[in-house]
């Protein structure tokens, strides 16, 4: 098997019998600006191309040019969210729909942004990044040279400025606690986190969550599930206490709720809840919770990204993508 040999200007020029320049002005769009080319010759060259199976060389145009209308889409995950159950999944649709919206290719890498491979994402004109796992001395690296990127949910990274697109917590949480505040019989309820690195989407929403809880005069009891998403005896016996309980990820929900169903009790009858997410696994629509916007937010990150290619005002452009409260039977009156 041969190996691949991209087909150059010069191979179209020699097919065709024509200059090099009137090839590289008539398949790089210069065609009247700096040189013309008659009719009949451009003819000759768009043929000779395509019989050849000339492919542009996008990262020449962009060493070339400035620009290629190329972003990358980098993921810290380890696998890139292709499959619609992954977490990201629809963060990732977003984005695609959208930048093909906005006449951009798309990059696709999920790999860490290291020293030694960080090269590659600059091939594009700029990125969105996804995933909490992050090194944030590639960012920083990148950022310093005034790379663009956009983050998909709130990153804060020492020493730089970060842009990033989120979720409005704040305004979503602070309707759920609205709801479950009359319900709230002992004024107080649980709040259940799992056990992750503490990264700024967890402290942002336990922060709403408090200062929710604290504007209606509730008191909030925060435990930890275990590594299996588990309460252990203790915790579980004090949600039945209260009788109110908060997660803050759905990995919690199926276990908890069989907990309950071996102490002969159900949600939304023994206990009252809610989740701070949205239904992204499937399955628990009987949970109080908030609307699937991920969609709309990847969206949004390519919006921001092409204000910075474009070197647009940044001025009252918003980074939030509002989110609507899901009532359901755990909280039912």
């Amino acid at each position: 098997m041969k190996d691949f040999k991209r087909v150059t200007l010069q191979d179209v020029a020699r097919e065709a019998k024509v200059s090099y320049a009137s090839v590289s002005a008539v398949l790089n769009g210069k065609d009247g600006k700096s040189i013309r080319v008659g009719a009949q010759t451009k003819e000759k060259i768009l043929e000779s191309a395509a019989r050849l199976g000339y492919v542009p060389n996008m990262a020449a145009r962009k060493l070339k040019n400035g620009s290629n209308s190329l972003i990358a889409v980098f993921t810290y995950e380890q696998i890139f969210p292709v499959e619609s159950e992954n977490e990201y999944y629809r963060f990732f649709v977003g984005i695609q729909e959208t930048a093909e919206k906005y006449g951009y290719d798309i990059l696709i890498l999920n790999n860490r942004p290291t020293e030694e491979n960080s090269s590659r994402i600059v091939l594009a004109d700029g990125a969105v990044m996804m995933g909490v796992n992050r090194d944030d001395k590639g960012i920083e690296r990148l950022v310093k040279a005034n790379y663009p990127l956009v983050f998909v949910g709130r990153r804060e990274v020492a020493e730089v400025n970060t842009h990033w697109v989120t979720f409005d917590y704040r305004k979503v949480i602070e309707q759920m606690v609205d709801h479950l505040a009359p319900l709230c019989g002992n004024r107080s309820f649980v709040y259940v986190e799992s056990q992750e690195e503490e990264r700024e989407p967890r402290k942002d929403k336990r922060r709403y969550l408090l200062d929710a809880a604290q504007e209606h005069g509730l008191e909030v009891t925060i435990v930890q599930a275990d590594d299996r998403n588990r309460l252990e005896e203790e915790a579980l016996n004090q949600v039945l206490e209260q009788g109110m309980v908060v997660f803050d990820r759905l990995y919690s929900l199926d276990s908890f709720e069989r907990s309950l169903e071996r102490l002969g009790k159900r949600v939304g009858q023994d206990v009252r809840g809610a989740v701070l997410e949205d239904d992204w696994m499937g399955g628990h629509e009987h949970w109080t919770r908030w609307s699937n916007q991920r969609l709309e937010l990847g969206s949004l990150a390519v919006e921001y990204l092409s204000l910075l290619l474009q070197k647009k005002s940044l001025e009252g452009v918003s980074k939030f993508t509002p989110l609507h409260l899901v009532i359901s039977e755990s909280s039912a009156f």
